[in-house]
């Protein structure tokens, strides 16, 4: 039996996980964990074979932070992040820092059934849609860093938020106005980050008056 331990911080989504890895007969989910301490104190406790974790867990760093520490401390166990960033650099740190898989939360029960059962058999699982994105990263099409002059391609949501960071709208405003949580908004705003090259959100507002994304 494959021991599964789910990390995310939404309580209804790891219950929709489970739900569907409950019907295997050689998967079980074993744990639930909805913050990084609680993580750190079942592996310490539980073996556990494999962990579905999402990267933004509550932020993207400490979902990093944490799948280097489970793959450092706990190499027998294995690392699936399972999350909606699409970034192909993203996924590329998540594997550098010891994730075996890396899913959507959009996949397909098969997928995720066969990324646990990859991974623990010690191989890598990636399924097509990510596959494609990494194999689309080229030079050419890596997004700008500050400098370049290069202007990223923005979908109109993370055109909407650029804007009300702009604004100088809270997180919670900008969620309000825009009928998503607040997780959402900081999902976007990460993506934002990366997509201009940049670390905070004073650089970005100045990057984008720059690249006349805003006024």
């Amino acid at each position: 039996m494959i021991r599964v331990l789910i990390a995310d911080d939404h309580n209804v989504f790891v219950e929709g996980i489970d739900s569907l890895i409950s019907g295997s007969l050689d998967i079980k989910v074993t744990e639930r964990c909805y913050s990084v301490p609680s993580v750190m104190e079942r592996l310490s406790q539980t073996a556990i074979d494999v962990v579905l974790l999402d990267i933004s867990f509550p932020h993207i760093e400490d979902g990093l932070g944490l799948c280097e520490y489970i793959a450092r401390t706990y190499p027998e166990t294995k690392v699936v992040a399972l999350t909606m960033h699409d970034d192909a650099s993203l996924i590329k740190r998540v594997v550098k820092k010891g994730a075996k898989g890396y899913l959507l939360k959009n996949t397909t029960k098969t997928e995720l059934l066969q990324a646990i059962q990859a991974v623990h058999h010690e191989k890598q699982y990636f399924n097509e849609s990510i596959t494609q994105i990494l194999l689309n990263d080229s030079p050419k099409s890596r997004r700008p860093t500050v400098g370049v002059g290069v202007k990223p391609n923005l979908s109109p949501r993370e055109t909407e938020v650029l804007t009300h960071i702009a604004q100088g709208l809270t997180t919670q405003q900008m969620a309000t106005q825009l009928f998503v949580s607040a997780k959402a908004i900081e999902f976007h705003r990460s993506s934002l980050l990366m997509k201009f090259g940049v670390p905070n959100t004073a650089l970005l507002i100045k990057t984008a008056m720059e690249m006349q994304f805003i006024d």
